[in-house]
């Protein structure tokens, strides 16, 4: 599985200003974990018994709202302005969140109107990551080109998945030693180096991006960017079945194995606060794992059996994950859910980096980021009905629908299946891309 220094898969290291790009990404992804772990047991200790689970799930509630609501525009806005200038204010804007939430927390309130503002800044936080992930996405191709995205893409799913288990396996010492409030401060720290990274590109937008950006930007006009991309979609059945399989995939199987994964490992098997990250931190290792082994994969153009492969094995490390509530199985089903999620969202990725025009580019990959709004919203109704049935039967429950909804789209949507990397379209200008 080693890679060779001179392999293709590792090429877009080459190039300085992908480098950078690419220790900023890996930054936010040891953040978004970190960050939204330490929230849950914060308030898994600082809730009143009787509703606490509802509380943690209102985190994830909080953050899916803020997705949707800025996930679309976001996109919107990547393919409007200079993706560069965008992602430098929205990280600026949340080293603003991210102290204002850790004070809070290292002040312990504990009231509603505390916990009002907490979810409050949980939301914003959210809405600013919604902007940023699609961003991200849209603006490697612009930096490396048709021929290396495949690559590119591969290195910052790689990247950032092996910063996820750093940060869970720091997450308890950093709780253990600072407190809750002072290890969400800390990671503020992350975001600052992110925005000196992104200042230090000399990145210039593509030609077709912003024919417009001399005009006022209304919000009508967002709206009417946004009905764009979802033509689009809808015009071109093999995009919009891939982000309809995410969708179902991460609203289905990642409010229990990731947003109410902690609450799991902590009070069904009972392992401590403070070794809940080692349990976790496997999620991380399978992601590295589907990471570099679709670097591997970086030229092979049937993406569709790739994306069919993760997504059937997501489902399948579902079940493990619960089976038992036992450490094992949750090691190993960690592991496999992380490995899963990578391969499918790596493949769908690259498959509509491939076929979607630059000019709409920004607006489909915010369609794709739904899929994690639509896995935060999910949180609550399932908290919900947690609260009086309980976990160990809950849980495999929808461990199984999970997997005969991804089996069912699998079998009667062949065209995910089929999907190939046709003639690059990352550089070019489609007519029908706003049909």
């Amino acid at each position: 599985m080693a890679l060779a220094l001179n392999s293709p898969a590792l090429a877009p290291l080459e190039d300085r200003e992908f480098r950078l790009l690419l220790v900023g990404f890996a930054i936010g992804q040891m953040l978004m974990p970190l960050q939204f772990f330490t929230q849950i047991l914060w308030v898994q200790e600082s809730a009143p018994r009787d509703i606490w689970l509802i509380l943690v799930a209102l985190i994830g509630a909080a953050r899916g709202v803020g997705s949707l609501l800025f996930g679309l525009y976001g996109g919107a806005l990547a393919d409007r302005f200079d993706r560069r200038k965008l992602l430098i204010a929205t990280q600026v804007l949340l080293v603003i969140s991210t102290f204002t939430i850790g004070g809070l927390m290292l002040t312990g309130i504990k009231g509603p109107l505390g916990f009002a503002v907490f979810y409050a800044l949980t939301f914003l936080a959210a809405g600013l990551q919604a902007i940023d992930a699609p961003t991200r996405l849209a603006i490697v191709p612009d930096v490396l080109g048709p021929d290396r995205v495949s690559a590119g893409m591969a290195l910052n799913q790689a990247a950032g998945q092996l910063a996820m288990p750093m940060a869970l396996f720091g997450m308890g010492f950093f709780v253990t030693t600072l407190g809750f409030g002072g290890a969400y401060l800390f990671s503020a720290v992350g975001h600052v180096i992110a925005i000196g990274c992104l200042t230090l590109m000399h990145y210039t937008p593509a030609t077709t991006q912003h024919q417009d950006a001399g005009t006022p930007y209304r919000f009508g006009k967002a709206l009417d960017d946004v009905r764009d991309g979802m033509r689009y979609a809808r015009a071109h059945p093999e995009v919009l079945w891939v982000i309809l399989l995410l969708v179902a995939m991460m609203a289905l199987g990642f409010p229990a194995t990731a947003n109410l994964g902690p609450t799991w490992i902590t009070t069904v098997i009972g392992v401590s606060v403070a070794n809940v990250g080692f349990v976790a931190m496997n999620w991380g290792f399978g992601a590295f794992f589907g990471a570099v082994l679709m670097a591997r994969f970086a030229s092979y153009e049937k993406r569709g059996r790739l994306i069919a492969f993760g997504a059937a094995l997501f489902a399948v490390s579902f079940v493990v994950f619960v089976a038992r509530p036992l450490v094992p199985f949750a090691v190993i089903g960690n592991f496999g859910l992380g490995a899963g999620m990578t391969i499918a969202m790596v493949s769908s990725t690259v498959l509509i980096q491939h076929v979607v025009p630059n000019q709409v580019r920004g607006r489909i990959m915010s369609l794709v980021q739904l899929n994690m709004g639509c896995a935060q919203l999910m949180t609550l109704p399932v908290a919900m009905i947690g609260q009086w049935l309980p976990l160990t039967t809950l849980f495999p429950a929808m461990s199984l629908i999970t997997l005969a909804a991804i089996a069912s789209i699998l079998v009667f949507r062949p065209q995910i299946r089929h999907a190939v990397i046709v003639a690059p379209a990352i550089a070019r200008t489609d007519s029908r891309a706003g049909a």
